[in-house]
């Protein structure tokens, strides 16, 4: 940054000259006229304490501002403390190493849309006893959001992102876990195309929330056995979906410019941009919403889908 150009911006050149006077003046004259400049632009709040710039395993020992981008490793819960104050672990690691980020009181939000995998940059952080704290003036933010898991392409012991819809739920029964056979409850996330059998171990107060035909995201869980497990550190978000077409298709009909369809139990007449969307393709007005239904049905015909529905102006359309 060019100070004397960013103090020119808000003083005159007559006046910048008389001020830096003034400051040489004041040290008896034994300043120069760049350090005078700084020390103004310092006043002004135009020259900002540098930040050092680290990888986690370089960041020295009591360093006071830090700024680093890392990914996120794990999220802990909120610790709360007879004082009042609160804390929330954030443990965060890059190619050289891992640390706990260490945010507290109103910051503790911060992390409350984090999940694992997220990009992060972090300013304004300080070195302490081998942890990192946010300080009062520093920022978090998301740079890199990770990516929901494909179900179809789950690996055995990999950390997984979820979104999709509860199929069905299987309730409460004992499973094998390590060692052991512990109690957990069960239910089946779909995303349309395929299906995985979900066992939350941890906190099974939160089964209560999952019902069928629920939209589902599942932060943060672990594949073992084919098996999406949730233990006391994922997160589980629900919403109650108006209406669903879940499961397969058995009929498609077309009656006139709208689409019949039956999925399970329920049946819907969706108008033809909806009809058209539930197919994937795009058609000109001119081409007739049959021709697309007999090129597309013997595809369509026993697939799986999960499609969330509402009634907008008296029709049934894909939302």
């Amino acid at each position: 940054m060019d100070l004397e150009e960013e103090l020119l911006k808000s003083t005159s050149k007559d006046e910048l000259e008389l001020q830096v006077s003034e400051k040489i003046d004041s040290f008896h004259g034994f300043l120069t006229r760049e350090v005078a400049i700084r020390l103004i632009a310092k006043e002004k709040g135009l020259l900002k304490i540098e930040e050092k710039a680290c990888k986690l395993a370089e960041i020295p020992k009591g360093e006071k501002r830090i700024s680093f981008n890392a990914k996120v490793r794990r999220v802990w819960p909120v610790a709360t403390y007879s004082s009042g104050k609160k804390s929330r672990v954030v443990e965060v690691e890059d190619e050289t190493g891992a640390k706990p980020l260490v945010l507290w009181n109103q910051d503790v939000e911060l992390a409350s849309k984090l999940r694992a995998h997220d990009g992060i940059s972090v300013r304004g952080s300080y070195e302490k006893n081998g942890e990192l704290h946010l300080g009062y003036s520093g920022s978090l933010e998301v740079v890199d959001k990770a990516a929901f898991s494909d179900l179809e392409a789950l690996a055995e012991g990999e950390t997984v992102h979820l979104r999709g819809v509860v199929s069905r739920v299987e309730g409460y029964d004992g499973f094998v876990r390590g060692a052991r056979t512990i109690q957990g409850f069960a239910f089946i996330v779909s995303d349309g195309k395929n299906e995985r059998r979900c066992i939350l171990f941890e906190g099974l107060e939160r089964s209560e929330r999952i019902r069928p035909e629920d939209e589902i995201i599942i932060e943060s869980a672990g594949i073992r056995n084919g098996n999406v497990e949730i233990g006391e550190h994922c997160r589980i978000l629900t919403r109650r979906s108006r209406e669903m077409l879940l499961g397969e298709i058995t009929a498609l009909e077309c009656a006139g410019d709208a689409l019949s369809v039956r999925v399970g139990e329920k049946e819907a007449l969706l108008e033809r941009e909806s009809a058209l969307r539930l197919m994937g393709v795009e058609a000109a007005p001119d081409i007739a919403l049959s021709t697309v239904v007999s090129l597309k049905k013997e595809s369509l015909l026993n697939s799986r889908i999960a499609l969330r529905i509402e009634l907008k102006d008296g029709k049934t359309v894909l939302r």
